[in-house]
């Protein structure tokens, strides 16, 4: 389960860095608006 989520993860993290819209990535994904943000941030945080 843990390694279907870090899957979910690294593909919303790819979307994000495509520019991809944040409805778009959670219909895709299924992850939380909470989770992206988070993810959003760790994305931000390496420029």
């Amino acid at each position: 389960m843990a390694s279907s989520k870090d899957d979910l993860k690294a593909r919303a993290r790819q979307m994000l860095i495509n520019g991809d819209e944040f409805e778009k990535i959670e219909k895709d994904t299924g992850l939380r608006q909470k989770d992206l943000k988070r993810i959003q941030k760790e994305i931000s945080s390496h420029f």
